[in-house]
């Protein structure tokens, strides 16, 4: 019986981890595809169609992105953009997110997975979102949201919630 119950403790902790997965659609980081049981179906519904931009200003944004990657101590390199696309539910939680990156040429690049990654968890420390929204006849909606980092010489220059 403990063996058991091992075994399912462990399969069921692999989802909470963050996965990557390439697709000829894109590169995802987490594939869950967890909403709260209150939440409305998941419709295409976007951050400014009911003004749900992230609420805290962009500088400031700027400046807990740049020191969260410095204490990380990596040194990082390439210039261009990471953008993560995802979803918050109506409770605010994160899921399917999306990774696009970029050089600054708009072609397709690849960061060093490391600082990707460490990106990544920022962005989950993120948790403002807005919650509890109604669109027409929906209550409780979940909403497509993005935050992309423009990135010269390893380093964060700009940011777009």
């Amino acid at each position: 019986m403990k063996v058991v119950f091992r075994l399912y403790l462990l399969l069921s902790s692999i989802s909470l981890f963050g996965q990557n997965y390439i697709t000829p659609k894109g590169e995802f980081m987490d594939t869950t595809r967890v909403y709260s049981p209150g939440c409305a179906p998941p419709y295409q519904i976007f951050y400014y169609q009911v003004k749900a931009k992230y609420p805290v200003s962009s500088a400031l944004l700027l400046a807990e992105s740049r020191n969260f990657i410095k204490s990380k101590e990596r040194i990082n390199s390439g210039s261009g953009y990471v953008t993560f696309r995802f979803i918050i539910d109506c409770e605010g939680i994160m899921s399917r997110v999306l990774v696009q990156q970029t050089d600054e040429n708009y072609k397709p690049f690849h960061f060093e997975k490391e600082f990707v990654n460490d990106l990544y968890s920022y962005l989950k420390t993120m948790r403002l979102w807005k919650t509890h929204l109604r669109v027409e006849n929906l209550n409780n909606i979940n909403y497509v949201a993005f935050v992309s980092f423009k990135i010269k010489n390893g380093e964060i220059i700009n940011i777009i919630p």
